[in-house]
């Protein structure tokens, strides 16, 4: 082949070579464009961050299947239109979640959720030793707000007369829990209307499988010492309970109700 054939053929080769460079930095450089948005993250507003008087009275109640709870939103101190709701807990060695959303057009409002997972065939798996976990519930209305509180699942197939809450601040002993197959003690967010006093625990709620009555005697640790006072919620009114102080616990004989708080006065 002739010497100017081939620097002819080289000429061709290099404007080749530039064009499809041209073209590949061009299809990259839309490409980062495109791609840009989709990584862009959602914001979430912080946690527990509004005035504990403005937070939700919440329970979850175990269903007497032992597969089954309840997430039941009785009082809402703050505006709200709808909940986002993310339940987490250990269930053996593993940490499961469910997602969902709750409509307040009404109060109370709830949701039943499975502490399992069905297959689209309808074949049903149970999550075995539940033991609780965390509740993050994202409310939304006006202003929207975030609040996250433990919980914790008690199994009393065997009749335990003791149960505890997952921080141990919460510790009752009483006959009639011993006749309860299931309970759940949880850290609701807030109380009620109509509490007197200064609240200086978190409020305990507490829900079993069945009917909830009897007595007990119950120990809670307050945030503070001073003149504490133990407040029993049953579904209408409050009740004070006095009992024995010494430092930041109270012991006292209470009638078994569905949420408690310590107060100073």
């Amino acid at each position: 082949m002739k010497k100017p054939h081939l620097i002819a053929l080289g000429v061709i080769g290099v404007l080749i070579f530039a064009v499809v460079g041209v073209i590949a930095l061009r299809n990259s450089s839309n490409s980062a464009v495109t791609e840009e948005p989709s990584q862009k993250r959602k914001i979430q507003e912080p946690v527990n961050v509004i005035p504990v008087a403005e937070r939700p009275y919440v329970q979850i109640t175990p269903v007497a299947d032992g597969r089954n709870i309840q997430i039941i939103v009785k009082a809402l101190n703050k505006p709200a239109t709808e909940v986002e709701y993310e339940l987490e807990y250990q269930a053996g060695t593993l940490l499961q979640g469910i997602f969902g959303l709750i409509e307040l057009s009404d109060i109370p409002s709830q949701v039943t959720e499975l502490l399992g997972s069905c297959s689209a065939g309808g074949k049903c798996s149970y999550h075995e030793d539940v033991k609780g976990g965390t509740l993050l519930l994202r409310f939304v209305g006006p202003e929207n707000y975030v609040v996250k509180q433990d919980w914790k699942y008690i199994d009393n197939s065997e009749g335990e007369a003791a149960i505890s809450s997952k921080d141990a601040k919460f510790q009752l002993v009483s006959e009639d829990i011993a006749d309860q197959k299931y309970a759940v003690i949880y850290n609701s967010p807030g109380v009620p209307e109509g509490l007197v006093g200064t609240m200086v625990s978190d409020p305990y709620s507490l829900a079993v499988s069945s009917s909830l009555s009897g007595q007990g005697t119950l120990t809670m640790r307050a945030a503070e010492e001073g003149n504490l006072t133990i407040m029993g919620w049953d579904g209408e009114a409050w009740q004070a309970f006095e009992g024995e102080v010494e430092g930041k616990m109270i012991t006292a004989e209470v009638e078994l109700v569905e949420l408690y708080v310590v107060v100073t006065q």
